[in-house]
């Protein structure tokens, strides 16, 4: 998906994912993150919102929440993180990174709201009354009054399926009259998800049936009385998207593709954001006319279409050859890619991809790699996925 905008406008990056690998830097199914391209990024993101009046909270799910990355996020402008479940906010919050939402889009267990909430979120993003009252009970535990978001949603709002949720805006001034009386919580604001998407003709992203919702929504509470300290509003996050978003009332967005320049409208737009990942692997073997390269990282949303194959880093950006995705029930031990006539691919070439991802899915690794706009690649850090 991302494989011709990347070679345009990064191709160091792909040509330094052949040297890597070809010197045994690092191993067969990794992702590479151009750290410098990255920082460049998160900053032209900080700059962005900051121009505009809008908050904004990393997202690193797509890169493997690590650490050391969200650190160099973090260095580069935006302070919070939002965690989209229990286990990575635990892990960057016992990094000491700060988070700014959670809760969004997986609800924590009954069991965990102590510990998260001793993490100090700036907001909790909760579904349901039920799940209110239980946050509430464990901030008065613990002597405190957390601030919440309400997830919203409407029946014509769309959904991916496995992120189903949320309080049905028909619902709403029912269920804020029962959340306003719990004592431990206090409603700051609104969110769901997605409320941007990429138009037919590919050209702009446009606001979803989510986004009135949303704004709806937020009339709803100032109806009711409520300061509103937050409209947030994530999806498709980048430099292009933030001037839209805060004229139209989001206080707050939740960057994760923008950072690697790689939101559905960085494969059609040239946007201020440069592509800052590749997924390098390695050819296995050939069967029934074909050549397998080492999966491991592949999703099942992905959209890749090609790689890149070869051993030599002058010329790879020659050398693409069609890959074929996986049936998603399958495990991908191997991956398909044509044994073109154009070239001769050997057992042993680099096989370089750009697509959609979300590497916390994977059996992948994930390469920091400073110096790739220099020629002078170094791996900074290097996350193993055993």
């Amino acid at each position: 998906m991302f494989l011709d905008v990347t070679k345009r406008r990064n191709p160091q990056l792909i040509q330094e994912g052949v040297s890597l690998h070809q010197a045994g830097d690092i191993p067969p199914n990794t992702y590479v993150i151009d750290v410098d391209t990255l920082k460049e990024n998160t900053s032209k993101l900080a700059t962005a919102a900051a121009e505009n009046g809008m908050d904004l909270y990393f997202m690193s799910k797509q890169l493997r929440r690590i650490p050391k990355l969200a650190d160099i996020i973090v260095e580069s402008g935006i302070k919070k993180a939002v965690a989209v479940d229990f286990d990575e906010g635990k892990v960057l919050a016992d990094h000491g990174i700060a988070i700014g939402n959670i809760g969004h889009l997986v609800q924590p267990g009954k069991h965990q709201w102590k510990e998260v909430l001793g993490w100090n979120p700036e907001v909790v993003t909760v579904f349901s009354f039920e799940r209110a009252r239980q946050v509430s009970e464990t901030a008065e535990s613990l002597g405190k009054c957390q601030d919440i978001l309400l997830k919203v949603t409407s029946y014509e709002d769309k959904c991916y399926e496995g992120q189903e949720g949320g309080i049905l805006l028909k619902d709403l001034p029912e269920t804020v009259d029962k959340i306003k009386s719990l004592t431990g919580v206090t409603i700051v604001g609104v969110t769901t998800f997605p409320n941007l998407e990429l138009n037919e003709q590919k050209t702009t992203m446009i606001p979803t049936n989510n986004f009135h919702t949303l704004l709806q929504a937020k009339k709803v509470l100032t109806d009711k009385g409520i300061y509103i300290k937050q409209v947030n509003g994530p999806s498709g996050t980048s430099c292009e998207t933030i001037p839209y978003l805060a004229k139209n009332g989001i206080t707050h967005s939740e960057p994760g593709h923008g950072l690697t320049g790689t939101t559905p409208l960085h494969a059609y737009a040239d946007l201020p954001e440069k592509p800052a990942t590749v997924y390098v692997t390695e050819v296995s073997h050939e069967y029934n006319g074909n050549c397998q390269v080492i999966a491991g990282g592949y999703y099942g949303r992905s959209r890749m279409k090609g790689c890149l194959v070869g051993s030599d880093k002058e010329s790879i950006l020659k050398q693409f050859t069609k890959a074929y995705q996986n049936n998603p029930e399958t495990i991908d031990y191997y991956g398909t890619i044509e044994n073109t006539n154009n070239f001769t691919i050997k057992t042993g070439d680099t096989a370089v991809f750009a697509f959609r991802s979300q590497i916390f899915v994977t059996r992948a690794h994930v390469a920091l790699v400073e110096g790739v706009q220099t020629g002078n690649p170094k791996v900074i850090h290097f996350e193993r996925n055993w």
